[in-house]
Order: C-alpha cells, then sequence, then structure tokens
C-alpha cells in the first residue's frame, strides 16, 4: 500500500484523507483544495495546469481527474467510482504512410458548481461546464454544458429531469 505524491505546488485548506494507492501529481500549474477532501484508495489528480477543488469533495475509488489546462470543481462534489474528468484531447497526425502520430493536446476548461453528484462509470470531457445541484446518471458522457438543477443522463448525456 502506497502513496504517490508528485507535487511542486499543492496548497490545502484543511483536513482532508488521502486513501493508499492514490496517486497526487502536480507538474506544473497548481493544485489548491478546500476543507474536507477524500480521495479513496486507487484514485489519481494529476494537474498539469490547473486544479481548484472546494469544501466537502469526495472522488471514490478508481476514478481520476487530468488537468492540462484548468478544472475548477466547487464545494459538497462527490464523485462515484470509475469517473474520468479531461479537460484535453490528444492532437494527432496520420503521416502520408498512413502512420499515427501523436502531437501535444487540445484543452479547454471544466467547471463543475456546487451541490454535484456524479455517478459511476462517467466520463466528463474539455469545455464542459456543469451548473450548481446537478446529479449525473451513471454510464454518461457529458460533452456539453449542464444547466443548474437537472437530471442528466446518457450517451451522449441529455436533460432526464429538471430538479
Amino acid at each position: 500500500m502506497r502513496l504517490n505524491l508528485f507535487c511542486k505546488n499543492i496548497k490545502l485548506d484543511g483536513v482532508g484523507l488521502v486513501a493508499t494507492s492514490s496517486i497526487i501529481k502536480v507538474i506544473k500549474g497548481q493544485l489548491k483544495a478546500g476543507k474536507r477532501v477524500l480521495l479513496s484508495k486507487h484514485t489519481e489528480l494529476r494537474s498539469y495546469g490547473d486544479l481548484k477543488i472546494g469544501d466537502n469533495f469526495c472522488l471514490n475509488s478508481y476514478s481520476r481527474i487530468i488537468a492540462h489546462d484548468k478544472i475548477t470543481i466547487g464545494n459538497n462534489v462527490t464523485l462515484a467510482q470509475f469517473v474520468t474528468i479531461l479537460d484535453h484531447d490528444h492532437n494527432y497526425e496520420v503521416n502520408l504512410k498512413g502512420e499515427l502520430s501523436l502531437k501535444g493536446y487540445k484543452t479547454a476548461p471544466i467547471s463543475i458548481g456546487n451541490n454535484v453528484w456524479i455517478a459511476d462509470k462517467v466520463t466528463i470531457l474539455k469545455g464542459v461546464t456543469i451548473g450548481d445541484n446537478v446529479i449525473i446518471g451513471a454510464n454518461s458522457l457529458v460533452i456539453k454544458d449542464v444547466e443548474s438543477n437537472s437530471i442528466m443522463g446518457g450517451v451522449p448525456a441529455k436533460l432526464l429531469k429538471k430538479i
């Protein structure tokens, strides 16, 4: 059992819990986390850009957040198991021989509001803004903005109900 911690610029505002086998890696940019941040075992936070997490945050097992640009998460946010939040896609080229090569990243910030529950196996991709008081149903793919007071679900995620 181990915790992998690679940090240059990290700021924690209060008591939290990081379980074993978790990775926190800040290469460029910074990671700011509020009070009562809980990272369950086998979770991953990577910041090559800016990652800001509010108070009362829970990241459950096998979930990951990777910021190459900027990801902002509000207060009272819970992410279930196997959730992925990525603010980037890979740039790629196919040469004349038909060979694929990766050429960096395309990025766009992600913002998640307050009082948000993101269920199992949800993926949130670059450029998305999620409002306050939102539930995202299991196995959803979020590729567009989500209004406050909504329940979303599906691939791609669509409005299921206003709350």
